[in-house]
């Protein structure tokens, strides 16, 4: 919910005109969702979203993927959408269950120190995949129920669609099961600054994934230990930080999900390029044995 709101942040209230404008049906296949947008908007892609304007109601929409489940996402609306440069909004009606896999709400605050208000639906996705949220937003004084009926009426078309990558997911199960990833990131600077003969720092991330279910987490020497959750491998649920999984996340790739025991909880997204390993993008180590092995006694 953080990542929607800083896309918001970035957004004017009234929509610039788009590039590339996307109208009717739209099929995103390999993660299996479908939808169309209503007619008189018109949108543009993004990373993991789609901003949608139109010429006759000021204010935009933003649809956005998720990888929460219906009691996940009810508690992560309760929440609200808080960040900085004065973006603010909070539940100001009941959830109201729209139907068995649509929950939505009005909210109110700032964005940019503006005064506005939106309406905000989730989608879950019944075949345990990518769900989707729409947020409807515009100034507080130009607000009016058109911009629930609008979000309700997009959120009516969503189809989603059961893809099978049950394959795809053990692969990478089996490739990351008693392993040790690695993050390391170092800089050093010889020569007098600040009065320094030289200026550096160094960073490490070490994630050791366990056979047995289990993760260890450590970054910059500071042990973190923390929450429970599912892997699909059996855990007797006492050792390591907490629990790890591997599953389609809200981008539509295999994630890496490491649920810590506080309750916190991690999302990588998997790639394997050029026999490199990547999470989030950023290349991390594979290692198995010697000074290198995962923690997993």
């Amino acid at each position: 919910m953080k990542y929607l709101l800083l896309i918001i942040t970035s957004l004017l209230i009234c929509m610039p005109d788009l590039q590339a404008q996307i109208t009717g049906e739209v099929n995103y296949e390999q993660a299996g969702i479908a939808f169309t947008i209503p007619d008189g908007w018109f949108g543009q892609e993004a990373e993991n979203l789609m901003v949608l304007g139109n010429n006759s109601l000021p204010g935009f929409m933003i649809i956005t993927s998720h990888a929460y489940s219906m009691d996940e996402i009810r508690d992560e609306m309760k929440k609200g959408y808080s960040e900085g440069n004065g973006t603010q909004l909070q539940l100001s009606s009941s959830l109201e269950n729209i139907t068995k896999n649509l929950i939505g709400g009005e909210y109110t605050g700032t964005i940019e120190g503006n005064a506005a208000k939106a309406y905000v639906i989730a989608s879950v996705n019944p075949h345990d995949g990518a769900g989707l949220t729409i947020m409807a937003a515009t100034l507080s004084n130009l607000y009016s129920s058109e911009y629930e009926t609008v979000a309700k009426k997009l959120a009516s078309t969503i189809k989603y669609t059961k893809i099978d990558r049950s394959s795809e997911l053990e692969e990478w199960k089996t490739f990351l099961s008693d392993v040790r990833l690695t993050y390391m990131n170092s800089y050093y600077s010889s020569g007098y600054v600040d009065g320094d003969a030289s200026v550096g720092y160094s960073s490490e991330t070490k994630i050791d994934l366990c056979s047995a279910g289990y993760f260890n987490f450590n970054s910059n020497s500071n042990l973190t230990v923390s929450g429970d959750g599912v892997s699909g491998i059996d855990d007797d649920g006492s050792r390591g930080a907490g629990s790890w999984s591997i599953k389609i996340g809200a981008s539509g790739q295999p994630t890496l999900t490491l649920n810590f025991r506080d309750g916190s909880r991690n999302e990588y997204r998997l790639e394997y390029t050029d026999s490199k390993v990547y999470l989030n993008g950023t290349r991390y180590f594979r290692t198995t044995e010697g000074e290198y092995a995962p923690n997993c006694h």
